[in-house]
């Protein structure tokens, strides 16, 4: 009461008082509004964000009453944006229940968990059929409630797990793929001791090899292997041995190695190396497996895909690649490319039958293979066209040496024991040099044709150089 006789009789001080607690309260309901305001950004933010990442998620949600023949009462759009609908798409296809969204192998067994009402929640994996017709494997988690009239409804989750179910799949396959590779498969497992130099293979390597699966000193007497791989392969062999003392990572190698019998079978080597607490490489762990059989389908596959079925020599298309890819990588080096035609093999075929001509043809060729190395390029480009492709000629006497040398192997008789005939051979030769008369295949092929072409017109059973065409 003091206070407010003090107020009362002074007049001033009671307007003071009476701005102060107005302005008291417009600072709380300024701070409230604020803070509300604050309040209301987060909760937006979070929406903002929440809604990202569902968006994010190939999910939908939807709410049916399973009594009301599981009419959709609710879907979200990314639902309908699971299974490539809209939602007016999806009324106008009349689908109004998640049954007609459902697999029809499914539907049984969505009834049945659905149905299931003792069980707390929903989660079980159920297919989706996609407006395209593409099935999709969808993880679904629910809850049940209880509407307003008293009917049972459940809101689920569906949730995009194809690619998972692939990968499992994928995962299940390639078990399964090992499982039958193991059980088949000549693999011979093995373990080698770095600090002891000691070789430890399975049984299965005495069934192969017919030798003892323990060898001492494995590296150290690495010579003394030498008679078991194959020539060609020794530099993979000692590579291989170099790997698995340095304690590589990883190890990997292929060479031949002879068997029981003594004949040569393609090896590969895989191993991984264990390494104790500081990091020091203990012993490699690993498989050989006989890749013989695949090795050999392979070269044969290759062989096929790259050479000419009648004559073994490369095809036309291998030819082209090998000499542009030759010339590449030498640019500053003399090559010549000399192209060949059978002289009058028409009459050949004519006389004696395609039969006759294709024999003379395999004949011939194996002259030509046999004056000639194995890195020259030999190719059959035509019917009865060939060329041969000699790199690094150091002079134009060189290129006249080639040449006569392949005249002489054209120029030759073949005598046929299935029809008793014998036949006279011969060919024409046309020559083009790398670089003077072209720097590619074709300029090349299009000079040593022209060189042809004056050779045919001047007696055949002869060669002649571009550079000589007056």
């Amino acid at each position: 009461m003091k206070l407010f006789d003090v107020l009362q009789s002074n007049p001033t001080l009671l307007l003071v008082s009476v701005i102060i607690s107005v302005c008291f309260c417009v600072i709380i309901i300024m701070i409230f509004m604020y803070c509300k305001l604050e309040h209301d950004k987060r909760i937006s933010k979070s929406a903002l964000e929440l809604n990202r990442i569902t968006n994010s998620i190939h999910a939908g949600l939807v709410h049916f009453i399973p009594k009301d023949t599981y009419n959709i009462y609710y879907a979200s759009k990314g639902f309908y944006d699971l299974l490539g609908y809209t939602k007016n798409e999806a009324r106008e296809e009349n689908k109004t229940s998640i049954t007609d969204f459902i697999f029809y192998k499914d539907l049984d067994t969505f009834r049945e968990v659905i149905k299931d009402e003792k069980r707390e929640g929903i989660n079980s994996e159920v297919r989706l059929v996609k407006k395209d017709g593409y099935i999709i494997y969808c993880l679904m988690n629910g809850n049940y409630a209880i509407t307003k009239d008293g009917e049972q409804s459940v809101s689920a989750v569906f949730v995009d797990i194809t690619e998972q179910k692939r990968m499992q799949e994928m995962l299940r396959l390639d078990r399964e793929r090992y499982r039958i590779a193991s059980e088949l498969s000549n693999d011979v497992l093995f373990e080698y001791h770095i600090d002891t130099d000691k070789m430890q293979y399975t049984e299965k390597y005495t069934e192969l090899f017919g030798r003892n699966p323990n060898v001492s000193d494995y590296i150290a007497n690495s010579f003394d292997k030498r008679d078991l791989i194959h020539p060609d392969d020794y530099g993979l062999f000692i590579e291989y041995c170099s790997k698995l003392s340095a304690g590589k990572e990883f190890i990997s190698a292929e060479f031949r190695l002879k068997d029981r019998n003594n004949d040569y079978i393609w090896c590969q080597f895989m191993g991984k190396t264990i390494y104790d607490k500081d990091n020091k490489p203990l012993y490699v762990i690993g498989k050989m497996i006989n890749v013989d059989y695949q090795k050999r389908e392979i070269d044969s596959l290759e062989y096929k895909a790259t050479r000419d079925p009648l004559t073994g020599v490369y095809n036309r298309e291998v030819t082209i690649k090998k000499i542009e890819k030759f010339i590449n990588g030498n640019k500053n080096g003399r090559h010549v490319l000399m192209f060949i035609d059978f002289d009058d093999f028409k009459q050949v075929n004519d006389n004696y039958g395609h039969l006759v001509g294709d024999r003379v043809l395999t004949y011939v060729i194996a002259r030509i293979k046999s004056v000639f190395s194995e890195g020259e390029i030999i190719g059959r480009i035509g019917g009865d066209e060939f060329v041969v492709f000699s790199g690094h000629i150091d002079s134009y006497e060189a290129i006249i040496g080639k040449a006569q040398t392949l005249v002489e192997a054209l120029n030759t008789t073949y005598t046929d024991d299935a029809s008793n005939c014998t036949i006279k051979i011969s060919g024409s030769v046309g020559i083009a040099a790398y670089p003077e008369n072209g720097i590619h295949y074709e300029q090349l092929i299009q000079c040593a044709d022209k060189a042809l072409y004056n050779v045919k017109n001047s007696g055949k059973n002869n060669y002649m150089l571009f550079s000589y065409i007056s």
